[in-house]
Order: C-alpha cells, then structure tokens, then sequence
C-alpha cells in the first residue's frame, strides 16, 4: 500500500495500525493491545491468545480509534482484510456513514502463517470466512488482487480486479536484456533467482529443487527473502554455498535481479491451501516481468499468476509438484535462444500493460474518487 498511497500523493492520509509507522507529513495511530493480553501471548498460550483476538478481540474498537477518525474527518475509510483492523473498519464506517474501501488481498482465514502459533483454529476459519465475505458484501468499492479473488468472493455492484502494484518504471527497467546481460558477471553456472516467501509449503518446495540442483553444471539457485523454516543445518550449509543470501531491501534487490538469467515464482500445491492459491497473486511476478528474464511459473494450474502468464505466454509454466520438471524448463533455457528472446519479450509486454505500476496504481485512484465523488 505504501507504493499506492506514499509513493503517489493522490490522497490525503490518516493512518491507524498496529505495527510501527512513523512518517513526519503523515498524521497516525498506533493501534496497540494491553499490556496484560501481551504478557500471555508471549507464553505457551500465545496460539490461544491470537484466536482470541481473531474471535472475539477484533469486534471491539480500538481506543481513541472512532476519536481520531472523527477528528480527521474522512471521505471514506480505506482498509485491507485481515479479519482484525478491518473489522475496525467497517464498524468505524458504519458509525460515521461514510464509504468503505476494503483490499481483499489474500483469503486471509486460510492463508500461509509464518507462524503456527498464528494459525486460526480449524474451528474458527467458517466463522472468520463468514465474517470476510461479509466484509465483502459492506464494503461500498471492494479490490480484489485476482481474478480468482474476484470470482471466488462472488458478485458485488463495485468489485475490481487490483493486482499488487511493482515498483515505478525507472530508467534502468528499460534496458534491453542484451544491455543487462553485458553487466552480469560471467560465473561458472547460470543463475536461478528466487525472491520472496521460503516458509512453509512454498520453503519445502525451494528446498526440493535445490536438492535437484546441488550437482548441476549448468545452473545455480538463489533465495532471497525472509529466513526459511528449514533444519537450521541445511540453513547454515545453504548460507554457505551462497544458495540463501537473507531478506534484501527491494532497492538492493532490484540489482541482484538484473544478474538472473532465470526467475522462478512457486505457488504451493498444497490442498490446505488451495484456496488462498486461487484467490491470491504473487507480487515478485510483477518485479520479474520488469527486467526481461526468463520466468518459470511453477503452480498449480488454477493459480491465477500460472492462469495470467500462460494467457500472455509470458513464462515456462510448470504444474507438477515435481522438482525435475522446473529442471526440465531450466533445460529448455539453455538450448532454445529463442524461447528466451521470447519470454523476456513477453515478460516485459505483460510488466509493461496489464500489470504495468501506472495502469494498476490508475485504476485504484480513478475508484477511489469515482466513489467519493459519489457521496
């Protein structure tokens, strides 16, 4: 959201949440829970205390929450579905009669937890479901970050398709792939670049494939993102081989990018997770599509990123679970020139129209005030 509502000055902001936020031109409110409810999460009960917050915690507002909100005085109340601050949304939309905008980025009650400990109850996902699509239904524009997101959430007078927005253009994501490939440092294998989540389903696939690729000649895998949830000793001897090189600001990133000469994005196969894959969309693809590499799309069919990119023919799209097979599509880099003239081709076609930063950032915008103009 930052890329939306920083990075451009469309609209004029208060911001209430519960995680860190400090900027200097930008009034706020940090959201926080009492100390004594903090003090139990940080014991053996801390999964207990979550769902509390998720089931029952969530449907009270925020103190000095509705106080702020009437100060401010806005034209709408804009929020992302998380089944906890969202909930604060709506309920402070209702009291003041104003719009509310609501984000639906992941199918949030069966989404991927870093944590186990933040995992709903099995018990408890129909409720808070039940609880998302009703959010759905009371919110006045509603953006959904697929088209699968869209579909699955159902009918509604003002949904949009929102994918997540990349960075800005900048002059260096013009460069053609010959002028990129000029920089790369010549290294003794080609190089596979993964960024992003390495947890759960989407680690254990990561880990499987560089298992394939440990004695390979001709490629090499790099993780960047947030730590892996893999045997600490398969950690440290990935640290040491250079395979997992740690979480990168997107500015350093960026730089690591142009040294790819392929990109892999993974959606999980997971049945547990079948729906958040349906309903959701990985925003390194947009990243990738920038700087004209190769992409390999390794998901599910009904993902809807595996869904786009084959429409676009934008990337190698692998639906088995298989690790050979993303070895196989590695292979095929490396004996068809063509096909990776093409992809990069494509990939920068795809980054350039559908989910282009202007095209996405303008639909949110032109909705935005088209609602507020409206009431």
């Amino acid at each position: 959201m930052r890329r939306h509502f920083i990075e451009h000055d469309d609209f004029e902001l208060f911001v209430a949440t519960s995680c860190e936020f400090n900027d200097p031109e930008i009034p706020s409110l940090i959201v926080r829970t009492p100390t004594w409810l903090n003090r139990i999460r940080r014991t053996r009960f801390m999964r207990i205390v979550q769902n509390f917050e998720y089931l029952i915690w969530s449907q009270r507002l925020p103190a000095g929450l509705l106080q702020a909100a009437e100060s401010f005085q806005p034209d709408a109340i804009f929020t992302v579905a998380d089944m906890t601050l969202s909930e604060s949304a709506r309920r402070v939309a209702k009291r003041l009669k104003i719009p509310l905008i609501t984000n639906f980025q992941d199918w949030w009650p069966r989404g991927l937890f870093y944590y186990p400990q933040n995992k709903p109850y099995d018990v408890i996902v129909p409720i808070l479901e039940k609880r998302f699509r009703r959010l759905y239904r009371e919110s006045d524009l509603a953006f959904c970050t697929s088209k699968g997101m869209k579909e699955y959430l159902g009918t509604h007078p003002n949904s949009h398709v929102l994918y997540p927005i990349g960075a800005q253009d900048s002059p260096e994501n013009t460069e053609s792939l010959d002028e990129q490939s000029s920089i790369t440092p010549s290294r003794p294998k080609r190089r596979l670049i993964y960024t992003g989540t390495a947890f759960g389903s989407y680690g254990q696939m990561l880990r499987s494939l560089a298992r394939e690729l440990k004695h390979s000649t001709t490629w090499e895998m790099v993780i960047f993102g947030v730590r892996p949830d893999w045997p600490e000793a398969e950690i440290k001897a990935a640290e040491e081989s250079g395979l997992y090189r740690g979480f990168l600001p997107f500015e350093q990133l960026k730089g690591e990018l142009a040294t790819a000469d392929a990109c892999l994005s993974v959606m999980s196969f997971d049945k547990e997770l079948e729906v958040m894959m349906r309903t959701s969309f990985t925003t390194k693809l947009l990243d990738y599509c920038k700087i004209g590499r190769p992409i390999i799309m390794w998901g599910p069919e009904y993902c809807s990123p595996v869904k786009l990119t084959r429409q676009h023919h934008a990337a190698i799209t692998v639906s088995q679970l298989d690790p050979t097979e993303v070895v196989k599509a590695l292979s095929r880099i490396d004996s068809d020139p063509e096909l990776v003239k093409q992809l990069s081709s494509r990939g920068r076609d795809l980054g350039n129209s559908e989910l282009s930063h202007d095209k996405i950032h303008t639909v949110f915008a032109e909705q935005i005030n088209l609602l507020v103009a409206k009431n």
